[in-house]
């Protein structure tokens, strides 16, 4: 039993299930606005709720909506391409959204477009390499994702030719506690930028502190915060441009490989209506990237699937597609507001039904199983990996989990001890205190009790 002030009285509530009663008691969500769901694959009933049709921010797990949307509108069999042209004395890389290219290393990818080259017996390139990254928006990071986040690699937003994860490292010096951490390597250095180094030393053990500001297009980038006194210590920032840093870093391969650029490297909008490519190149399968986006939360690859939902690449048109796609399923989206398709926003609105319920019709569908497998395991797997063990949510529980600054939900799916699975979600918004161990009891406490 509990009791809840409101403007006017005290309400005593009784909660029917004593897991959720536990749950929602917990000192940790004194302060938190809490929504639960869950609910069996097999027929309607909503078996518990608490507060389910709030709007609360979802973090991480809006990437199980948007995994989920990506198997079902663009289909199991997608695959994001990049193609390349010759035009003219031009050298055109025109990108198709691949957040994988260049993911392995800078160079990955060029030894196969060397070799693409050379079978046409193209040896010299007399014009310029230029990089078309029109297949979305020019604008990579919503208005609503924080400053914060935006320069460090985390926050690095798509492009229509994403390169490298869109990312560089940054190595620094660190001096006395309190003093200077002087810069002294970054890699692959991002072309074009000036960087004002504030950062500071930190005491030994403290981590990473370091924040990298400088959003898309940037040429100054400024560096904050601190790193730990000791060893050399390396953090990661996010690409101002990673079209421009792959096209400069391709024309550089190039030469020194043998084929000589009389241009310069570009970025640009190219009209390639009518020409074949002489090299395509093909990304992972959709089944391995989702399942990358969801076990190690890849906000990049979570972006570039969302974006890739409309022809346009646009935030606006994708979040229409994915609107109308889950409206169709017969989801009730009323107050559901996602502004990216990773999470990081803290302008997105989910409610636990409907996320629990999106999740319900995903493992019905036709790609039920793949999607999800693509699902971390508690206590066995990905982001999970930590999470559960030793409970009965241990190789029990699939979900996505998400965190911000005090933030953290959880959305998947779980079997409970009777062999009945279940899909559920549970979101937390302004705790106290960090609620995991709380979380941990609620889910363990359901696969124990259904």
């Amino acid at each position: 039993m509990r009791w809840l002030f409101a403007p006017c009285c005290l309400i005593r509530f009784t909660f029917a299930d004593p897991v959720l009663e536990t749950f929602v008691g917990d000192a940790s969500l004194k302060t938190a606005s809490v929504g639960v769901f869950v609910t069996p694959l097999e027929g309607d009933e909503g078996v518990m709720a608490w507060q389910a049709d709030l709007g609360l921010i979802p973090a991480s797990t809006l990437k199980a909506i948007t995994t989920a949307t990506a198997l079902q509108v663009l289909r199991e069999e997608f695959v994001f391409e990049t193609r390349l042209f010759l035009k003219g004395d031009d050298l055109v890389l025109k990108g198709g959204g691949d957040p994988t290219l260049g993911a392995t290393g800078v160079e990955a990818d060029f030894r196969a477009w060397l070799m693409a080259l050379k079978a046409v017996g193209i040896s010299e390139v007399k014009g310029d390499v230029i990089a078309d990254a029109s297949r979305f928006e020019s604008r990579t990071t919503p208005n609503s994702w924080p400053w914060g986040d935006v320069g460090n690699y985390y926050g690095a937003g798509p492009s229509g030719l994403n390169f490298h994860l869109n990312s560089y490292s940054l190595t620094f010096q660190p001096g006395e506690v309190g003093g200077r951490a002087e810069l002294v390597k970054t890699w692959p250095t991002p072309p074009g930028v000036v960087f004002e180094n504030g950062m500071l030393t930190g005491p030994a053990g403290s981590g990473d502190q370091g924040y990298v500001y400088g959003g898309p297009g940037a040429t100054t980038i400024s560096l904050r915060g601190t790193v730990p006194s000791g060893g050399d210590f390396t953090i990661r920032g996010s690409l101002p441009d990673p079209a421009l840093f792959c096209a400069v870093s391709l024309k550089k391969f190039l030469e020194e490989n043998g084929i000589a650029v009389g241009g310069q490297a570009k970025v640009g909008k190219v009209d390639v209506e009518g020409s074949e490519p002489f090299h395509v190149q093909v990304s992972p399968s959709l089944k391995k990237i989702i399942t990358a986006t969801n076990h190690r939360s890849v906000n990049l690859y979570a972006d570039s699937l969302f974006k890739a939902l409309s022809p346009e690449g646009t935030t606006e048109a994708s979040v229409k597609v994915l609107k109308e796609h889950w409206s169709e399923q017969g989801i009730d989206l009323t107050g559901f507001d996602p502004h990216d398709g990773s999470g990081l926003s803290p302008r997105d609105t989910v409610t636990a039904r409907q996320m629990a319920m999106i999740l319900k019709e995903a493992r019905a569908h036709a790609t039920g199983e793949i999607f999800r497998d693509s699902l971390p395991v508690a206590g066995r797997s990905g982001t999970m990996a930590g999470f559960g063990n030793g409970s009965a949510a241990e190789g029990k529980v699939w979900a996505k989990s998400g965190g911000l600054t005090r933030v953290r939900t959880y959305a998947g799916y779980f079997v409970g001890n009777s062999g009945r699975e279940y899909a559920f979600a549970v979101l937390t918004n302004n705790s106290v205190a960090n609620p995991n161990a709380a979380l941990e009891g609620l889910l363990s406490g359901l696969v124990k009790s259904r």
